[in-house]
């Protein structure tokens, strides 16, 4: 059986606990009653902790961002903040935290919420754990370039090299952080891709690897000719698809620029 790791150290911050632990208790009690009315945001929490710490995990994320060849990277993730942004300007009369750290601890509720929904019993012996002390962005958008997002088109070289540029993680770490697909899924508003890696997309377990290893695999065009989407599709099961960012675990595929 395949064991999935989960790299926290995009959760880890840089001082020690300001506040107490019966406060942290309030922030992590609140960021669990969102998720029991709201579990679809299981997933969003997770993609917003790692787009927020591309950028240097400060509380901002510009959803107007765009790459060279008009990707926007965090699209899709305006409902995740305007929630937690919502539920953050009642949590500020109460606990002195920063948006940052209220943001990765919902992260943090948002997996352990995963990991206990899963019926992997390996999946259900992480331990995850944190510190406090972000700042948030002084300005409300940060001036992250967007090329220093990872490219969904790119195959093994290029998506190992931006995870050891970006966040320092050698080839194993980059392997586990990816494991993080099997929540959520892809949609054409936000990124132009489709559809979920895995059946259920709420469980942290070891389906993404576990599929990408079993799973028939058939690289296909989701979009236009002109505006293309190529990403890998299950033979028979169509609704599920992998990415060249993950395909290249497995295959040595050697893509173009536009992904194909």
């Amino acid at each position: 059986m395949l064991r999935i790791i989960v790299p926290v150290l995009l959760l880890i911050g840089t001082a020690s606990a300001l506040f107490t632990a019966s406060e942290l208790e309030v922030v992590k009690r609140l960021c669990n009653n969102i998720l029991d009315r709201k579990p679809v945001l299981i997933a969003g929490f997770v993609r917003l902790i790692f787009h927020d710490c591309v950028g240097g995990c400060d509380g901002c994320v510009d959803l107007n961002l765009e790459n060279w060849n008009g990707d926007r990277p965090n699209a899709g993730l305006a409902t995740s903040i305007s929630v937690l942004n919502g539920k953050y300007v009642e949590l500020q009369q109460t606990v002195n935290i920063s948006r940052a750290d209220f943001w990765a601890t919902c992260s943090v509720e948002a997996l352990e919420r995963a990991r206990f929904l899963a019926t992997n019993d390996m999946s259900k012996s992480l331990n995850i754990s944190m510190l406090y002390g972000r700042a948030d962005c002084i300005l409300e958008l940060t001036t992250t370039n967007a090329d220093r997002f990872p490219n969904p088109r790119a195959g093994l070289a290029e998506t190992l090299a931006w995870c050891n540029n970006t966040f320092n993680f050698n080839s194993t770490w980059c392997v586990a952080i990816l494991g993080a697909h099997t929540l959520g899924q892809a949609r054409p508003s936000a990124s132009g891709f489709r559809g979920p890696w895995v059946a259920d997309a709420r469980h942290l377990d070891n389906a993404y690897f576990q599929d990408l290893r079993d799973k028939r695999w058939l690289q296909v065009n989701r979009k236009t000719v002109a505006d293309p989407r190529w990403q890998f599709q299950a033979r028979g099961q169509s609704m599920f698809m992998m990415l060249n960012a993950d395909m290249c675990l497995l295959r040595d595929i050697q893509p173009d620029s536009a992904g194909r």
